[in-house]
């Protein structure tokens, strides 16, 4: 078995440096295959097996691939070992790579917390030392180099091979801490130089250093391999101890532990138990790997002061686990965080953005507003000048009448006196004459009142959208929303009293359906070959007949307050422009094919008629 052992060695490529890549073997010595049960399980998949190591990959190849090929045998289950660094061994078992760790005490018990590492097994070592006191540090110089402390150490040129060495740093650093001496600061020319550990005697000899710390028994294990000579290197500060074959400059601790890591199978651990307890002194996996045998495990108190020595758990918190395990959780907040914070200026931008474009639309409306009323009012000084002129007309009209009766009947009195009534001839002359000043003064009140018409080519849509916009507040006070059937007609017209025209019949329209539950409205713009046509339609109440038939006379009107002008005042601006203008009740128009007609059983509507531009131009 050892022969194929050594030869699975030979097959390893050895020009690696150590610690670069990971170096694995494998070593299977049953058949595949099995039966599953209470008592042994049998696996096809390697279990990893991770052997810490301080020296060369061959070297530790050759301590345990006999034992674990023994175990594989026993038991049928295949093991693969992989010497591993303290660093990389730590990886490995945080990652979940590892099924059984071979390693010292300190690393057993400082896995425990964190990854359930489980202390099966002691190794009971060779050098006839107790499972208990089986392994020390020990600090190495020339021969001819002494120190009376370790206070001495703080001026030297210090090596060691890692700081979580477990012999070679951390037991003779539990010893500085004991004595008021922080290592890792006091210590000004400490080094860490790595592994192999063989390679720090080198560093003694070659003076590249005054003293190394290394683990007890490397010194002498050295000697024994004819690597270095007796009589160059010794211990500083030896300290004895019954029973142990070597030089030490500290207290002794357990030796190697065999643990499972909390993933691992009780059963298949149980197997390897029975296996590695089966192993007795003199066998060769035994001398193979320097031990006498394993045993249960051993009291470990002396551990635990150690680790309290140095500040590890369980005295003081994890700090480089608890900071890996919260590294996620603290990612995924400050990510949640990032994208509310980013969420939160983009709303703020949304709300700043908004709130400009509201204020904005609030100036722009404000704005509107203004031009709206600057517009109403115009409109509506102007219609009072109309309304003005319109009624100067009236009264002129109205009063020319009895003027000139009163004239022709003063002239007939005058044609009938004699001679002899000149005083009252005289009188009726001047009668005459207050007669025709009166009729003068009316005439010139007209003409001044009379507004002369502006003509100008317009579109009949745009038009009826401007006078629309300007009645809008009307039509939110109704909650009445026009329904439009308009086209693009080009007139030649006065805007302003057109616009004035289309604003009294809308709001005639309006004030028609003041009572209506479901007010409509309806605006139509139409052709004929020589005219366009405006249809105004509401669903009020309507007009009786005689009431059709006396609707453009001045003065007549069913409102409370009206003036009876307005309808006059459209009808004389519409003739004025060449057109004509016509009421129908809606009833009338339910059977006509006209553009115009309604389905509306109630209400008037107005028809405007105007020549198109090309007929005025003719």
């Amino acid at each position: 078995m050892f022969k194929s052992i050594i030869l699975l060695l030979l097959m390893v490529p050895m020009g690696r440096g150590y610690g670069a890549n990971d170096i694995t073997l494998t070593v299977t010595q049953a058949a595949q295959g099995g039966v599953v049960n209470d008592r042994k399980v049998t696996r096809t998949r390697p279990l990893t097996v991770g052997a810490l190591a301080f020296s060369a990959p061959e070297v530790v190849y050759q301590r345990w691939a006999p034992t674990l090929a023994r175990v594989s045998k026993e038991t049928g289950l295949p093991l693969t070992l992989v010497p591993l660094t303290p660093d990389q061994l730590v990886a490995r078992v945080a990652n979940n790579e590892l099924d059984f760790i071979i390693g010292n005490a300190l690393i057993t018990v400082a896995f425990k917390k964190d990854y359930g590492v489980s202390h099966l097994l002691t190794l009971v070592p060779h050098t006839r030392a107790t499972p208990e006191h089986a392994i020390g540090s020990a600090l190495i110089a020339k021969k001819d180099f002494n120190i009376n402390s370790l206070n001495d150490l703080k001026q030297l040129r210090v090596i060691s091979t890692d700081p979580n060495a477990f012999g070679g740093f951390q037991i003779i650093a539990a010893e500085m801490v004991e004595q008021g001496i922080a290592p890792l600061s006091d210590l000004k020319q400490l080094d860490f130089v790595g592994f192999p550990q063989d390679k720090l005697l080198n560093y003694i000899i070659e003076d590249r250093a005054d003293v190394a710390i290394l683990p007890s028994c490397v010194l002498e294990s050295a000697i024994n391999r004819a690597t270095i000579s007796a009589n160059k290197l010794h211990v500083l500060l030896p300290q004895l101890h019954s029973n142990f074959q070597c030089q030490v400059s500290s207290k002794l601790y357990p030796s190697y532990a065999f643990s499972k890591l909390g993933h691992t199978d009780h059963r298949i651990a149980t197997q390897v138990v029975r296996a590695l307890l089966a192993i007795e002194a003199g066998d060769n996996e035994a001398i193979s790997g320097r031990y006498q045998y394993w045993s249960a495990p051993v009291q470990d108190n002396h551990v635990f002061a150690l680790l309290e020595h140095l500040d590890r758990w369980p005295f003081v918190t994890n700090w480089q686990r608890l900071v890996a395990d919260l590294t996620p959780w603290a990612m995924l907040t400050g990510l949640v965080l990032l994208l509310g914070y980013l969420h939160h200026l983009r709303v703020k931008r949304l709300v700043v953005k908004r709130t400009q474009a509201l204020s904005d639309e609030m100036a722009q409306h404000k704005n509107t507003q203004k031009a709206l009323f600057e517009q109403q009012k115009q409109f509506y000084k102007a219609q009072r000048v109309l309304l003005t002129g319109e009624m100067a007309s009236g009264i002129a009209h109205e009063l020319n009448q009895p003027l000139a009766g009163i004239r022709y009947l003063t002239q007939g009195c005058i044609y009938r006196l004699g001679d002899g009534h000149d005083e009252l001839k005289s009188a009726l002359t001047k009668t005459i004459q207050q007669v025709d000043r009166a009729q003068s003064t009316i005439k010139r009140f007209r003409q001044f009142c009379h507004q002369p018409s502006v003509l100008q080519d317009c579109d009949l849509q745009e038009l009826i959208q401007d006078t629309l916009n300007l009645m809008q507040p009307d039509f939110n006070r109704m909650k009445l929303q026009p329904q439009l059937r308009l086209m693009s007609l080009s007139v030649c017209i006065d805007v302003s009293l057109m616009q004035q025209v289309l604003v009294n019949l809308l709001r005639n329209a309006l004030d028609a359906m003041e009572t209506i539950d479901r007010p409509q409205l309806a605006v139509l713009i139409c052709q004929t070959e020589q005219a366009a046509h405006i249809a105004i339609t509401d669903n009020g109440t309507g007009l009786s007949e005689a009431s059709l038939q006396r609707l453009f006379f001045p003065f007549e009107t069913s409102k409370v307050h009206g003036l009876g002008l307005g309808m006059v005042v459209c009808k004389r601006i519409i003739e004025e422009h060449g057109g004509k203008i016509r009421a129908m009740n809606n009833r009338e128009l339910n059977s006509s094919d006209a553009p115009w007609a309604t389905p509306h059983p109630r209400g008037v509507t107005i028809l405007v008629t105007l020549p198109l531009k090309a007929n005025t131009d003719v």
